[in-house]
């Protein structure tokens, strides 16, 4: 994943990110902000650090690892600070744990269908960093059954301005046609967690039909998950 934010005005949001059947896959993140404003915040501006310690205490979890950490000015502008920071994502159902990820919620499970990939920005997330749009890019191992985004093969593309976003957040499923299993041989369960591999992945099916009959389930069962959160928070 690559997450550019620009601070001085709105923030426009990107993240690109590559994730295998069972989950596992890379992150890569880079932010700027102004100088002076990194410095009056401390190196942290609301979840992003600007300082190696401060990176492997927002970013390190027990499913993902901070791999590199670089904090540079920018060429031609002395005035920004930028940051760029390297995860191996180890188990998606965890990332929340993040502290730099604490406003998101990510899932990744089994279903009949396949293996469902869901993303949510809460509207903590945007008011917290002042979010102008969302655009995101994911690569994923196999084929798509379904999305609520742009599927180009095996790419899936979602962009989002926040004055339209859903009341609950900026939400992107996918479901991919897999069971689960990886080159690597891992298997994940119907909660979310890791079990042997039972057998060779069988042969893709083609999809026929499930964009409008899948993912509005995957949708509204979503939704509802979130409203129930927010009120939980809330209270």
């Amino acid at each position: 994943m690559r997450f550019l934010f620009y601070f001085w005005g709105a923030t426009k949001y990107y993240q690109a990110s590559k994730f295998n059947n069972d989950g596992t896959g890379t992150i890569s993140l880079t932010y700027s902000a102004k100088s002076v404003d990194v410095k009056k915040a401390n190196n942290l501006i609301g979840n992003l650090p600007f300082t190696n310690e401060l990176a492997n205490e927002y970013f390190n979890s027990a499913g993902s690892k901070v791999t590199k950490a670089m904090f540079y000015k920018s060429q031609g502008d002395s005035s920004i600070q930028n940051a760029t920071i390297e995860l191996a994502v180890t188990d998606f159902n965890l990332l929340s744990k993040c502290k730099g990820f604490s406003d998101v919620t990510a899932s990744w499970s089994k279903s009949d269908s396949g293996m469902v990939f869901r993303w949510l920005f809460s509207p903590s997330h945007k008011t917290k960093n002042e979010i102008e749009s969302y655009q995101m890019i994911v690569d994923f191992e196999s084929d798509l059954k379904s999305t609520n985004g742009v599927l180009a093969g095996k790419q899936v593309r979602w962009f989002v301005y926040t004055d339209k976003m859903n009341p609950n957040g900026a939400f992107f499923v996918a479901t991919i046609n897999s069971d689960g299993t990886t080159k690597a041989g891992k298997e994940i369960t119907k909660n979310g967690s890791e079990g042997s591999k039972g057998g060779k992945e069988g042969e893709k099916e083609k999809s026929c039909g499930l964009f409008g009959l899948e993912l509005p389930l995957v949708l509204l069962g979503w939704l509802v998950f979130a409203n129930r959160k927010n009120t939980s928070n809330k209270n």
